[in-house]
C-alpha cells in the first residue's frame, strides 16, 4: 500500500513538474517570438494554485494602477461619502481626460469620477482620486496597509506612463499588482456596495477587450483594467477572472515590456500569455 501510495506522490509530482515546465517553456517562447518580456503572476484563489514567469520583475504599471487607486478610495469611503463633489478646474486637465475635459467648471462626484477613469481611463479623474487619498504619499502608505511593500507610485498622471528601466518609480510587479487586487477584492474593511461598484467598473471596461479577455473562454466572466505606458512598449492588464461555476476567481496580472525605449507594444501577447496561464493554473 505504501509502494503504491509513494508511487502515486511521484508521478503526481512528475506531472505537476512537467506542467510548470511547459508553461515556462511557453512563455519563454512568447518573449523570443514577439522580442518582449512578459511578466506573468496569477494564482486561483480557489484551489491556491499559482503560475509565475518573472513575477517579480518590475514593470512600469502605467493605467493598471487605476483599479488599485479607486479601490484604495473605495475601501476606505462610505457609499454616501461618494457622493462628494469635486470642482473640475481647467488648471488640472492633463492628457487623455475624455469625460472630465467636458465637465471643466462644473462638478463631479467621486463615484463619477471613479467611473470615468476605469471605463474610460481618465487621466485627470485618477489624479483626482490620488488627490482625495490624500496625494501620493498617502497613497503609498494605503498600499503598505495592503501588504504593498514593492509598488512605487511616484508621479500623477501623465507622467507616471513614463517608464525608465533604472528607475523604481511608478513600477510595481506582476505578483504584488496581482496581491494588491486580490487584497481589495477581500477587504472585510470595504462595504458591499462599494465593492460591486469596483467590480462593475471593472467589468464594463472596454479598454482591455483585446488583452486578457482575449485570452480566456468566453463563457469565463473577467474584470480587468489596462494600461499602456509612453515608453519602452509598456502595455499591461490585471484582471479577476470567473470560470464557469467557480465561487471564487483567478487573479491575474499580466505585464509586458521591450528593451527598446522606441518599441511598439502588441495587444496579443498579452492575450496568449493570459491563454497559457489560464491552461495552467486552472
Amino acid at each position: 500500500m505504501k509502494k503504491i501510495l509513494y508511487s502515486a506522490l511521484i508521478c503526481l509530482s512528475v506531472a505537476t513538474l512537467s506542467s510548470k515546465v511547459a508553461s515556462a517553456n511557453e512563455f519563454d517562447q512568447l518573449e523570443k517570438e514577439n522580442s518582449t518580456t512578459v511578466g506573468v503572476y496569477g494564482i486561483n484563489t480557489e484551489s491556491g494554485k499559482e503560475i509565475k514567469h518573472h513575477s517579480d520583475e518590475r514593470f512600469g504599471y502605467a493605467s493598471t494602477f487605476k483599479a488599485i487607486a479607486s479601490g484604495v478610495l473605495l475601501n476606505n469611503y462610505t457609499e454616501k461619502e461618494l457622493n462628494k463633489k469635486i470642482q473640475i478646474q481647467q488648471k488640472d486637465i492633463v492628457a487623455y481626460s475624455p469625460v472630465t475635459e467636458k465637465y471643466v467648471g462644473k462638478q463631479m462626484t467621486l463615484k463619477a469620477l471613479i467611473e470615468a477613469a476605469m471605463l474610460k481611463s481618465d487621466n485627470t479623474a485618477n489624479n483626482y482620486i490620488i488627490g482625495e487619498i490624500g496625494g501620493i504619499s498617502s497613497f503609498k502608505a494605503a498600499l503598505q496597509q495592503l501588504g504593498d511593500h514593492v509598488s512605487d507610485p511616484q508621479r500623477l498622471e501623465p507622467k507616471l506612463n513614463e517608464y525608465d528601466p533604472i528607475s523604481t518609480a511608478d513600477t510595481t510587479t506582476p505578483r504584488a499588482a496581482a496581491h494588491t487586487l486580490n487584497e481589495l477584492l477581500t477587504s472585510h474593511q470595504m462595504n458591499t456596495k462599494n465593492l460591486k461598484l469596483l467590480k462593475r467598473v471593472m467589468i464594463e471596461n472596454e479598454t482591455g477587450d483585446q488583452l486578457i479577455k482575449a485570452g480566456v473562454p468566453k463563457d469565463y466572466l473577467v474584470g480587468d483594467k489596462s494600461g499602456q505606458g509612453t515608453t519602452y512598449a509598456t502595455r499591461n492588464d490585471i484582471a479577476f477572472i470567473y470560470p464557469k461555476k467557480d465561487d471564487k476567481p483567478i487573479i491575474l496580472a499580466v505585464y509586458t515590456k521591450k528593451d527598446d525605449k522606441e518599441g511598439t507594444p502588441d495587444d496579443k501577447v498579452i492575450a496568449k500569455a493570459a491563454q497559457i496561464a489560464i491552461k495552467q493554473i486552472q
